[in-house]
């Protein structure tokens, strides 16, 4: 009895080598084609790069799409192809870059700005900061450059804008002042009026000015040049001129009289031959002034004779002053005249005081004399300029400047009108 057929046996181990040798043959050879399946696509993607990061991308999506099904050649050319874009055709090429990352926490923590594009650090944010935190940056959006500016210089820059402008305006003032001058109207207006340069301008130097209570004195090379006086009149009743000399006072000017700014006729000041005589008594120098409202010259004439009556028999070593002004809340017998015909009428009245042999004044303030009365008919007459101020602003020549309308002085009770002469017309 046979256990074993030994030639099936041979047989059956003969064919089950083979076998073996078939199963690892088809195994090598599965594997010897995928790899070289994968060199054959990874060539081919080589191949078809163009050197920028986009190709690659589209053989990367491709493989994803297509894992496990290997795509036809034809159709793999054809998607190349088709997704193939120039720089021209990438319009978010053409933005500006301004350098900023926006999703970069760590640039926005140091101040640090990078060019997205090269990489380039533009602003090193390390590098600044220790910069005042006033400065802030700001974008020049049309050439993609950043510049930065400091706040308080901007804020010092802008004062000295204003500084800048405030001297060019002041200097413009100034220049105008040359020319023009700006008169303050009774009815509160404001002019600008035009200086002639046909008139000769007053040369004081009003620094030289000192204003001792009630006194005001000017003076030349360190030396007093001026002399000190009053406005008197019947309305502050009776006046101790001893006490007035010792007070300080230089010379009156005493009120003679008036025309009537309705009626038309001639008043002669109460106290005017009282207040003359205790004047001269006192060793005052005396002026007088005449209140006019002449319509004419003819009455002009009239006035300056009833003047220089009255005056004859004394010593009048200051101006004979031509007065003539506006009422307030009524209207003068004046109201009617231009300027021509004011002129005229003071011309008339001073040409007659000049004649007997006395100084001939006109007083008045800036609205008079700059713009009620023309100045270059009545050039070659001394004037009584009026303001209250601490300087004069009259342009032309005065020689005489009633500089306080309320003040006060010892002898006169209640207020006195006071002024100040640049000129010795006594001559003493």
């Amino acid at each position: 009895m046979r256990l074993f057929d030994d030639d099936n046996y041979n047989e059956r181990r003969g064919s089950g080598s083979n076998m073996t040798y078939i199963y690892m043959a088809l195994i090598m050879s599965t594997v010897i084609l995928g790899v070289t399946a994968l060199v054959f696509w990874v060539n081919r993607s080589g191949s078809r790069s163009d050197g920028s990061g986009y190709a690659a991308a589209v053989a990367q999506r491709e493989a994803r799409e297509t894992a496990g099904n290997t795509p036809n050649q034809n159709d793999s050319e054809r998607v190349i192809e088709s997704s193939k874009l120039t720089a021209d055709q990438l319009d978010i090429w053409t933005l500006p870059d301004t350098g900023r990352e926006s999703g970069s926490s760590a640039n926005r923590n140091n101040g640090t700005v990078t060019n997205q594009t090269t990489g380039e650090t533009v602003i090193d944010g390390s590098k600044d900061s220790d910069v005042d935190q006033s400065a802030s940056a700001t974008d020049d959006s049309t050439s993609g450059k950043t510049t930065t500016y400091d706040m308080a210089e901007r804020e010092n820059l802008k004062d000295t804008e204003t500084d800048k402008e405030d001297e060019e305006k002041e200097e413009e003032e100034e220049e105008e002042r040359e020319t023009r001058i700006r008169v303050l109207h009774s009815d509160g207006t404001k002019e600008w009026v035009d200086i002639s340069e046909d008139l000769a301008r007053n040369k004081y130097d009003f620094d030289n000015l000192k204003y001792q209570k009630p006194v005001m004195k000017y003076y030349r090379d360190g030396k007093p040049a001026s002399w000190f006086g009053v406005s008197i009149d019947a309305s502050q009743g009776e006046i101790d001129f001893d006490k007035l000399k010792k007070a300080g006072c230089d010379f009156c000017m005493i009120k003679v009289g008036a025309r009537g700014y309705s009626s038309g006729r001639i008043v002669m000041d109460e106290n005017y031959k009282t207040n003359l005589k205790a004047a001269y008594e006192a060793g005052l120098d005396i002026g007088v002034y005449f209140c006019s409202q002449a319509v004419t010259k003819s009455e002009a004439r009239e006035e300056a004779d009833v003047l220089l009556d009255a005056i004859e028999r004394y010593d009048i070593t200051y101006p004979v002053v031509f007065v003539m002004k506006d009422v307030e809340d009524d209207m003068p017998r004046i109201d009617a005249l231009d300027v021509k015909e004011k002129s005229d009428i003071a011309r008339a009245f001073m040409k007659v005081v000049a004649d007997s042999g006395y100084t001939p004044m006109i007083y008045g303030d800036m609205e008079w004399l700059m713009t009620m009365v023309d100045m270059e008919r009545l050039e070659g007459y001394d004037v009584w300029y009026a303001q209250d101020a601490d300087e004069p602003e009259y342009p032309y020549e005065f020689g005489m400047w009633e500089y306080e309308f309320g003040g006060s002085i010892k002898g006169i009770s209640g207020d006195v009108r006071m002024s100040i002469s640049f000129e010795n017309y006594a001559g003493r």
